[in-house]
């Protein structure tokens, strides 16, 4: 669907995405103007459209493409290559403090996509997310697991936790607008979720019972 946007040289496209992430922080979904995206970039709607159709998918491609830096970005800091233990959801709080730091606009663009989703695009960012927790999870290996156990349901396992501290953050910041919240506050309590799932995937990796 995106294969003349992605044929593009990166510089290109990334001027491209860092426009229209910033257009879609400042406005949300529904008060963004293409209009303003096509201005500040210098080109015509109708290109624009060429390369995304309309706003919706651009919207949709952002999701993917920030998801894809997601996970790609955490590989590279802390998992030490393609295949991930357990282990590596250990070192989360960090990785979030250090994204805030280093690039808020990307932080703030999901925390409004998925705490403020726009209804009509729900059910395709909900699946989004899915898709990339699978890609996230189905790189997992077994190693330290007890022998017999099944890789897939500690993928279960890790989806329940993910979703449910997943839906405390939307609870927790549903319909407040992100922008005017002060950074550190974004901060304090992402780093307490992230904090708060480790404490679940130790249990997972550790069990209740003292052995």
């Amino acid at each position: 669907m995106y294969e003349t946007f992605e044929k593009l040289p990166d510089g290109k496209k990334e001027q491209i995405i860092q426009v229209c992430i910033e257009e879609f922080i400042e406005n949300g979904y529904q008060n963004a103007s293409t209009n303003t995206i096509v201005k500040r970039l210098g080109i015509s709607k109708g290109v624009l459209f060429l390369y995304f159709k309309n706003k919706k998918n651009l919207y949709l491609y952002l999701v993917e493409h920030i998801m894809k830096f997601f996970i790609q970005d955490y590989f590279e800091e802390y998992a030490g290559g393609p295949v991930i233990n357990i282990n590596v959801f250990d070192n989360l709080g960090e990785y979030y403090k250090e994204l805030m730091q280093k690039k808020p606009e990307i932080f703030l663009f999901m925390l409004q996509a998925f705490v403020n989703t726009p209804a009509e695009l729900k059910e395709e960012i909900d699946a989004r997310h899915n898709q990339a927790h699978d890609n996230l999870f189905r790189h997992m290996n077994n190693e330290g697991f007890r022998p017999g156990i099944d890789i897939h349901l500690v993928d279960d396992l890790l989806h329940m936790v993910s979703y449910y501290v997943g839906q405390l953050i939307t609870n927790d910041l549903k319909g407040k607008d992100l922008n005017t919240i002060i950074k550190d506050e974004i901060d304090k309590n992402i780093v307490r979720y992230a904090e708060l799932f480790a404490k679940y995937v130790d249990i997972l990796k550790y069990g209740v019972y003292e052995r």
